[in-house]
């Protein structure tokens, strides 16, 4: 078996600067779901959770024109696989190849195309990614992740990859073993929350497969919870579900974008899921307990959800499923992660050629039967618990930087020189992150903690960081006092501290009970911490946030007098974020015209920028600019939202208005009812192009959950 560092060219669009403006999880909220009929009673345990940006800044910059781009590469290779892993790109694994059978494994992007599907918006579709923090695709899923080059007590190589998790404090590791003689590649995650108080924490392997219009997905397990209308969750059994007709076996017949979660026995140790395409190849992931959850989802066999793959990669070969792992029931529940708890398990993945016929003609029960036999044969659960044994102990391995074959950031490192300077423990051994990772993003920080004060800086330009750990606002909130501690860019970031501040102790079902006199007490102190910031030095980012915080308050008024303050300043126009930002918020207040004059002013480089091109698209549809909406709605947008309908709801009112128009009545005079008629009637009769078609379903009561 060999590992050796590569590279692969992809056509593809680049991602740029990130976005400046710090997204506050208030923004952000919960998702509670309840259950519905005769749910096991554990299904509603710990039923909620939230996804958190913070301190982490929006990776949004990207478009659709494609160039060359290089990607870096850590190839895992034996005579049966080669594994191609990216460690650029969250430690992806972009492919898994069966050198054997002469295809892949896993569904390999052949573009590197980010679209906004992330917590952080940039993400490519395809290979296995790993998704470690809070609900949705990690915020490494287009970071750097760091990669070293071990070798176990045999002295065999293997890769490991892991990374600091600056919002839940916590730490990641990922080994990944290719024996010479294994036609599986196996992998060990160890999750540990180094901290003296506990946290939640989330793990989904997601893995895509190819979706060939016959692939059938196979499990350990036919009991599923599923997702109905109204965020209710059922108990159901494959291959027929009440929420959607068709043997949902087959995500073919999936009429709109649809997942179902896999419920396991109580006590498994081991559990599997696959997906056999229409000749019988058939993938297979297995893994030890914790990780006994399965998932299954797909675009749906409609317009939109064919789009959304097109979109994703290239147009008629992009189409794939997801089969995912988790730690807790579904991607709604939270996971409690104690003070010092460590979670671990072992995962391994491979491919075998099943008999089509027994796979695709048998009842579901019959083709789990034989597939699981099948897998038996390929690694029993005897057998995968004795290598998790085995990968336990080479999970110890301490790594040194002489091993390190790609560096992430420098957040780790600068963790470490906190713990030493305050005499807590390091974080494990088994994670090294060189002091040289240290860099400007970090210095900051790092003159707090050596000298006990953060200096200021240009109000012009973009603060290069930012920060949220309870740890860190107690040595600002002490630095305050100093000489030369209070000033307007440490009183900006003690503001966001408090106002990001939660209760990360409890899981999210918990945590949305909070008491509303805890949230103002810190609401507060933020409010009059970014007040102080403005006077000492007037700045666009105190004020944003404070336009932000009126919002949580409901107090649109105000937040229109700090937004209008911000555009007061010159370094409104530093980004295109803060007209983005504003536009959309007086577009949700039906102030279209105050919007577009918004726009109108804006020099092209803003104009010119996708969110923004979208928001001024609605107020010139809304304002009857309609051969401008028109041009406006058509651009090759590269930011549409898993879940947005942003582009044929604007559609159908345009067509809506120029239906009027034809008939020669003033489209700004319909009221609304008439307006509604004619949507109804757009809507039957002018079908949106594809280009712009992201529906994820057409049935307007059960539209999909974001």
């Amino acid at each position: 078996m060999s590992i050796y560092i590569s590279s692969m060219t992809l056509p593809g669009a680049r991602i740029g600067d990130n976005d400046p403006l710090p997204r506050f999880r208030r923004e952000t909220g919960f998702t509670i779901f309840k259950t519905k009929g005769d749910c096991p009673p554990d299904i509603s345990e710990h039923l909620g959770a939230q996804t958190r940006t913070m301190p982490y800044r929006l990776q949004d910059r990207y478009g659709s024109e494609f160039e060359p781009v290089t990607i870096k590469t850590i190839v895992l290779e034996n005579r049966y696989l080669k594994a191609t892993f990216t460690p650029e790109y969250g430690g992806k694994l972009w492919s898994l190849f069966d050198k054997t059978a002469g295809r892949d494994l896993l569904f390999a992007n052949s573009v590197l195309r980010p679209r906004n599907l992330g917590i952080r918006t940039a993400w490519t579709s395809g290979g296995i990614e790993w998704n470690f923090g809070s609900l949705g695709h990690t915020v490494f899923t287009s970071d750097d992740l760091f990669a070293a080059v071990l070798k176990d007590e045999g002295g065999n190589g293997f890769l490991r990859m892991y990374e600091f998790e600056r919002s839940k404090e916590c730490v990641w590791q990922m080994d990944f073993h290719l024996p010479e003689d294994s036609r599986l590649l196996l992998s060990h995650v160890r999750l540990i929350n180094p901290k003296k108080e506990d946290a939640t924490t989330y793990w989904w392997t997601n893995i895509a497969v190819p979706e060939d219009g016959g692939t059938r997905v196979l499990s350990s397990t036919q009991d599923v919870i599923a997702f109905g209308a109204h965020q209710t969750i059922t108990f159901e059994k494959l291959p027929f579900l009440s929420v959607m007709d068709g043997d949902l076996s087959y995500p073919k017949n999936a009429t709109r974008s649809f997942d179902y979660f896999f419920y396991p026995p109580k006590g498994v140790k081991t559990a599997w899921e696959a997906g056999a395409a229409s000749d019988g190849y058939t993938f297979f992931d297995r893994s030890t307990a914790p990780l006994v959850y399965h998932k299954m989802f797909c675009w749906g066999n409609h317009e939109g959800g064919r789009r959304w793959q097109d979109y994703l990669s290239v147009p008629g070969k992009g189409d794939y499923i997801e089969l995912q792992a988790g730690i807790a029931m579904s991607q709604v529940h939270d996971k409690p992660f104690p003070a010092g708890a460590v979670y671990e398990w072992t995962q391994c993945f491979g491919g075998m050629q099943l008999d089509a016929d027994k796979v695709h003609k048998a009842s579901l029960e019959a083709a789990n039967a034989y597939a699981e036999d099948n897998i038996d044969r390929a690694i029993s659960e005897e057998q995968l618990l004795a290598e998790d044994e085995r990968l336990k102990a080479a999970a110890n391995v301490v790594p040194a930087e002489k091993d390190i074959v790609h560096n992430a950031s420098g957040w780790g490192a600068l963790e470490q020189c906190r713990r030493s300077a305050l005499g807590e423990t390091p974080l494990p051994s088994t994670l090294c992150f060189p002091q040289s990772s240290i860099g400007n993003e970090q210095a900051p920080w790092l003159e707090l903690l050596e000298k006990g004060i953060l200096s200021e800086r240009d109000p012009d330009e973009i603060p290069v960081s930012w920060m949220v750990s309870p740890e860190w606002m107690k040595l600002l909130e002490e630095s305050l006092d100093r000489p030369g501690g209070r000033n307007w860019y440490s009183l900006l970031h003690y503001g966001n501290m408090l106002f990001e501040f939660w209760n990360d102790t409890v899981t999210a079902d918990e945590a949305v009970n909070w008491p509303e006199s805890e949230q103002k007490r810190y609401e507060a102190v933020a409010e009059e911490a970014w007040k102080e910031s403005d006077r000492l030095r007037p700045n666009v980012w105190a004020r944003r946030n404070l336009a932000r915080l009126e919002l949580a308050r409901d107090n649109y008024a105000s937040a229109e007098a700090y937004y209008d303050a911000v555009f007061e300043l010159p370094a409104s126009t530093v980004d295109f974020a803060f007209c983005a930002e504003y536009m959309d918020q007086l577009c949700r207040r039906g102030q279209y015209e105050k919007a577009w004059s918004i726009y109108a002013s804006m020099p092209d480089q803003i104009r010119n920028a996708d969110r923004v091109s979208i928001h001024a698209a609605v107020c010139a549809v809304k304002t009857c600019r309609l051969d401008i909406a028109e041009e406006l709605i058509m651009r090759d947008h590269a930011t549409i939202r898993e879940g947005e309908n942003s582009l044929t709801d604007m559609w159908f009112e345009l067509c809506a208005k120029k239906m009027a128009a034809a008939e020669g009545i003033d489209p700004a005079a319909l009221n609304k009812a008439e307006l509604e008629k004619l949507k109804e009637k757009a809507e039957e009769d002018c079908p949106p192009p594809r280009s712009i078609d992201f529906r994820m379903s057409y049935d307007k009561k059960n539209k999909y959950r974001v």
